[in-house]
């Protein structure tokens, strides 16, 4: 049961931190204009709440009216099953969304081991080509792909490994494209409201697929039965999303918030009935549920969400030097000005990963391969603090309030790697606020970028305005612009 316990804590923290990878201000940002036929090739930025040190003090406080409020409506109702049922219904309504997305990911991640865009062996590297349904051979050059790809004749579906040289009739070769073009291909969902919004964002089958389960989920769980196993996907759903939606901003700023949640928990559960009283009578999935002797054993969200940002920021805090020190080997000592290295996409590449293990060559999975010392140290911090919980609960048989094991354990890793790294400094200034994110073109280093956020906000306003001059109410699906195929000779 505590093995379970200790696993189910660290799987979304592990899947959430590495969903949560995106350009660090260390790398360029390759966006320096969308034209118009590439409006279709969008980047969609994600949607992070950002912390600010105030936060240290109104989560505690937050948290604590909370609790409070839910523990005096039981003690008002004596039975909560109404309070258990408003509250099902509501983070029933979450639970949509974060098992949707939780899915939909699992089955993307899926896709790219069954239909990765390149694989390896140990003496060549394999590319899968989807415009022209072949699998070719030769160093990725696209501006003389011609020249430098040679085709092959005997890999003609879009499996990797031994499958590969499958031969397979030319109708189910045929369908096998097209079921990896509709698994990986993307549509355009546009959504406007003149005067109100204006929405564009990537949509692929995935995503319907794992929307369509989430829902699902939440109606077995609902009408059906409220199983352990049910109640801890929803719960897994929350702990992803929010691992990707919520950052501290700063590590100080994380370790303010930490320290005073550290205070709340030791008060609520030692010192009050609050704690246990909500987490024993509230029969709603925020928390992470255990079969086993006795009642069992439980973990509440916060024990993972909260110690979770601050490991998917170690996670970033890793690629953002694996960037700093690419520019430090790319510049000259008398440089005065930022050499960014191009950002390669690290999330998501899991299936590539794997299939490109002993590749010699450079290929799409290499920016998913990044030094990760912080994050595997919060890890194990965040490890030794939980079997220390466990080992604490059993000994004294009384629930413990995790994060008075958890905060020193995590933040301990952190800070300590950092000063036995002589990386204190840089820990401390690292900040996801945008203002490190400098663009590397002829600005120095430590510059903010002036007017040009200025200029770009109105590009973006002008572009609207021009796009939807004649609508008023916009709402559609549509497949992205066919993209030009280059003409290849096969090489002999």
């Amino acid at each position: 049961m505590y093995i379970h316990l200790l696993l189910s804590a660290l799987f979304p923290i592990y899947i959430g931190s590495h969903a949560s990878l995106r350009r660090p201000p260390s790398a360029a940002n390759p966006k320096k204009g969308q034209t118009e036929e590439e409006d279709d090739d969008l980047e969609v930025e994600p949607l992070i709440d950002g912390m600010s040190p105030s936060d240290a003090i109104m989560f505690p406080v937050f948290a604590g009216i909370t609790l409070a409020g839910l523990y005096f409506i039981i003690k008002w109702l004596e039975d909560p099953a109404i309070l258990n049922k408003i509250l099902n219904y509501y983070f029933s309504a979450i639970g949509v969304v974060g098992v949707g997305k939780l899915t939909a990911d699992l089955l993307s991640v899926v896709t790219t081991f069954i239909f990765p865009s390149v694989w390896a062996t140990s003496k060549d590297t394999f590319y899968v080509d989807p415009l022209l349904s072949q699998q070719e051979t030769g160093p990725v050059k696209p501006a003389r792909i011609a020249t430098h790809r040679k085709i092959l004749d005997d890999k003609t579906n879009p499996f990797p490994g031994l499958l590969s040289s499958m031969k397979l009739p030319a109708s189910i070769n045929k369908q096998l494209w097209a079921l990896r073009a509709l698994l990986k291909n993307h549509w355009i969902f546009r959504a406007y409201f003149h005067g109100w919004f204006s929405f564009k964002t990537n949509i692929k089958l995935n995503d319907v697929i794992g929307f369509l389960l989430g829902i699902v989920a939440v109606v077995v769980y609902n009408v059906y039965a409220k199983t352990w196993w049910l109640a801890n996907l929803l719960a897994f759903g929350y702990c992803y999303g929010a691992l990707q939606l919520m950052s501290p901003t700063t590590f100080w700023t994380g370790s303010l918030i930490l320290i005073g949640l550290f205070v709340y928990d030791v008060v609520m559960v030692f010192y009050t009935p609050m704690m246990m009283t909500v987490a024993t009578k509230i029969d709603a999935p925020i928390k992470l549920v255990f079969p086993g002797p006795g009642r069992g054993s439980m973990l509440g969200l916060g024990d993972v969400v909260l110690p979770g940002i601050m490991i998917s920021i170690a996670l970033r805090f890793d690629l953002y030097l694996h960037y700093l020190h690419k520019q430090k080997t790319a510049s000259t000592p008398d440089s005065k000005e930022i050499a960014k290295p191009k950002y390669e996409e690290a999330a998501g590449q899991w299936g590539e990963r794997f299939w490109t293990s002993g590749s010699k060559e450079v290929t799409v999975a290499d920016g998913a391969r990044f030094p990760k010392v912080y994050f595997k140290a919060a890890l194990v911090g965040y490890s030794i603090a939980m079997m220390v919980t466990i080992t604490v609960m059993r000994i004294w048989n009384h629930g413990q309030p995790a994060l008075l094991y958890l905060v020193p354990g995590v933040l301990g890793a952190l800070w300590g790697t950092a000063l036995a790294r002589g990386e204190w400094k840089l820990m401390w200034e690292y900040t996801e606020d945008g203002s490190l994110d400098v663009e590397g073109d002829g600005e120095k280093h430590g510059e903010k970028k002036g007017s040009g956020m200025d200029e770009k906000v109105d590009k973006i306003l002008a572009k609207a305005k021009e796009e939807h001059a004649h609508h008023v109410f916009l709402f559609s699906l549509s497949e992205p612009k066919p993209k030009r195929v280059k003409v290849i000779e096969k090489s002999e």
